[in-house]
Formats: structure tokens, sequence, C-alpha cells
């Protein structure tokens, strides 16, 4: 195969390259016919329900507002687990308990790692359902009787909620936190939750049955990987003991939390570097146990899939450096052309609700095909490295993410009983 006028032999590029690009493709258009059908459960259930949040170097403002929107949902009792030495954090969200006129328990710990801060809470915890929720995540006033809902499936062990950015104009970094969430909620999660195998449930606000974990907290707590004790990577390995005792994991799409977001490159990509290690651990395990192969097939191929990624997409660098060396120009345009367009419509739904974001698709090509790209190499390569990276023992709140780095109106729209006031825009 040759161009008009060249003497360039492609079909030894193009063939390869382009039978990778179907599979792909096949494979995302599988799961978005899956997304699409997807449904958010129904069904009425109502239990009393305890909230469980580890709190460590939280900003007090934000802190108290995500107390009040939790009250406001209805939460029956909130257990806050604290270090001993936030005196400060713990003064603060003990006066707003008393405020607030509600059941809201502080408990100091010892121990500062979220796990144990997670144990100690759920075993303190009155009732069957938990509802695991971190520190800086706020929720819209129906979200526990939405979460409850597929609790009504008595195979149901877990369910997770949809996520956004508070706040997520304030910095490109927020931003493109916000885009990286629709992905995952609008298309990724809901196409494996139609078989209950979702493969992580995210720890900023998730329900489970209490029954469930107390069985398993000893192996959440006391996790170790290759020689070394897990820290973070909670979240992921809770997903996966439930799954493992046959439970189902669904996702709950009416369910909808707000949480913060880095507005710093640095913060935003020490997230991503921890993340992409948890992910390696908690996938790599699940395959080496085979819990992974008793999944719907959506959620192996899906796992499988965010394995292997980086190997694929080296696949399409290696094919724009050999035409670029070539001297076949149109080759390496077209490819990064249709980088640039598949990315675009892989983000449609995103897209669709935030139109002004198209703006941003040359440079989340970049940073996905690119920054997430090496990230992924280098967190294999260290994945046995355990560190919160963001949260540190020095600073009083999480890099990046203080409550004067969001815009004025963005806790405005909380109002004093922590429901919150829809804009216009929004109404």
């Amino acid at each position: 195969m040759r161009l008009p006028g060249s003497s360039q032999r492609l079909l030894d590029v193009w063939l390869p390259f382009g039978f990778l690009g179907v599979v792909s493709w096949i494979v995302w258009l599988a799961r978005r016919l899956l997304a699409a059908c997807y449904r958010p459960h129904l069904d009425d259930f109502d239990a009393p329900v305890s909230v469980v949040v580890p709190a460590y170097r939280e900003d007090p403002e934000i802190l108290a507002n995500a107390v009040r929107s939790w009250v406001a949902a209805g939460a029956e009792e909130i257990v806050i687990v604290m270090p001993v030495d936030e005196a400060y954090n713990r003064e603060r969200a003990c006066a707003l308990a008393h405020l607030l006129d509600a059941d809201v328990r502080i408990l100091p710990s010892v121990k500062t790692a979220k796990r144990d801060c997670l144990d100690l809470g759920i075993r303190s915890a009155s009732h069957e359902i938990v509802v695991l929720s971190d520190s800086d995540t706020l929720w819209e006033p129906d979200l526990l009787s939405e979460v409850l809902r597929p609790f009504a499936d008595t195979q149901v062990g877990g369910v997770g909620t949809r996520q956004r950015v508070l706040d997520p104009y304030s910095s490109l970094w927020r931003r493109a936190a916000d885009w990286l969430l629709d992905s995952r909620y609008l298309c990724y999660v809901p196409a494996m939750s139609r078989r209950g195998g979702v493969s992580c449930l995210s720890g900023r606000t998730v329900a489970y049955r209490r029954s469930i974990l107390l069985p398993v907290l000893p192996e959440l707590v006391d996790e170790v990987f290759l020689g070394r004790r897990c820290i973070a990577g909670d979240d992921g390995r809770l997903t996966w003991l439930v799954l493992r005792a046959g439970w189902k994991c669904v996702h709950q799409q009416s369910a909808l939390a707000w949480t913060m977001m880095p507005d710093t490159a640095r913060a935003f990509f020490a997230q991503r570097i921890r993340w992409s290690r948890n992910s390696y651990r908690c996938y790599l395990t699940a395959i080496y146990k085979r819990w992974l192969f008793r999944q719907p097939m959506i959620t192996r191929v899906s796992v499988l899939q965010s394995l292997l990624a980086p190997l694929s997409l080296c696949v399409g660098y290696g094919f724009t450096l050999l035409a670029l060396i070539r001297g076949d120009l149109l080759a390496a345009g077209a490819w990064i052309a249709w980088v640039m367009f598949g990315r675009g419509l892989r983000a449609f739904d995103h897209l669709r609700h935030n139109p002004r974001n198209l703006l941003l698709v040359p440079f989340m090509t970049v940073l996905i095909l690119g920054g997430f790209t090496l990230i992924r190499f280098y967190t294999f390569l260290t994945m046995n490295k355990h560190a919160w990276i963001t949260r540190e023992a020095g600073k009083a709140v999480a890099a990046g993410q203080a409550a004067g780095s969001l815009d004025a109106h963005a806790m405005a729209q909380w109002d004093h009983e922590g429901v919150r006031v829809l804009q216009e825009a929004e109404a």
C-alpha cells in the first residue's frame, strides 16, 4: 500500500495499528451500549443509616459544610474518626454537632491510618447500613434515600454513588478532574453495574451492609502487598472483599455527591500517582487470587484493559514515530487528528452538559494519552511504595484542597442547613 507519488509502503504500519484500534473501539462501543441500558434502582428501601467518616488534616470549613450536608440528607448517626492530635478540628466538629442537635459522634484515634479509622468507625456504628464518606465530600439532600434503593435487592452488598467536583471552574485541574469523573460515572461504572460487578466503589461516598464488612475488617486493616502493609487503596480493597464473598457491587447514578479536588498541577498529579498505584495493587491481587475471573465479562475486560492501556498506547506512539522517520506526515497527522476526535467522542456525555469544555479536548488528549501513560509506567515500577502524598503530617490540610482555593460562591451554594441552593443555570 502506497500513497500516490510515494515509494513508502504503509500496509505493514497501518494494519497492526488499525487492528488494535478496532479492538479498542469495539470494547468501548460495547461498554457504551451497556451504559446506555443502565437505569438507577427505583425500588423503595428504608433503613437507619450510620455515616462513618475518617477525617485527617481536613479544612475546618469544608468539614463543617460536609457535616451539615450529611445531617440535611437525613443521616441518623454520624461517626467522625479523627487523630487525637487534631484538637482544633475536633473542637470545631464537637461544637458543630451541638449546634446541629444531631447524633454526631467524634471518635479520637491514636492510629492515624485511614484503614484503622474506618475499622474503628465501622465497629462503632449502630446500624446495619453504613455509608463511608470522605471528610471533604458534600451530599445532595436526597443522596441517602437514593443510595438505599439498591439494597431492596438482597444480593446487593455495596452501592456506589455518582460524584462531581466542587467548583470545577475555579481551576484548570479541577475542570480536568470533573471531565475524568464524568468519563468514569457516565460510562465506565454504569456498564459494570448492570451485572453487579463494579470493580471499585469509590470511597468518597459508598454504602455497605455492615454485617458483610465486620468479618473482613482484619483483611482491610492488615492487607500486605509484596511484603509491605498497604496504606491507601482502602476503597478498592473493600470492594473486592465484598465481591469475593459473592455479593453484588452496584452503582446508583441518582445518588450525587460533590467532592474537593486539587487546584494545582503538583497536587493533581500526586493524587493520580497514588490512585494508579492503588489500582495496580488492587487489580493484580484480584487476578492473582482469581477473584476477577468470577466476575461478569464486562468487569474482567474493563480491568484487563485498564492494566494494558499503557502498552496499547505505546503502539500508537511507535506508529507515529515510525511514520515520521519514514517522512509520512499524512499518517502521523491522521493519528493525531484521530486520537483528538476519539477523545472528544469518548467524552460526549460530559461535553453535552459542559459544551465550553470542548476547548479542553487538545489539553485532555495530551494529559490522558501522554501524562497518564507516563504515570502508569512510573507507578507500575513503584506500585509497592505506600504513601498518601497529598495529605502530609506537617501540613494543616490536603495539598491544593483548602476552602480558600474555591471561588467565593462555591460554599455559598450550600445554605446554613447544608442544602445546596441551585443556581439559575442549574434550576
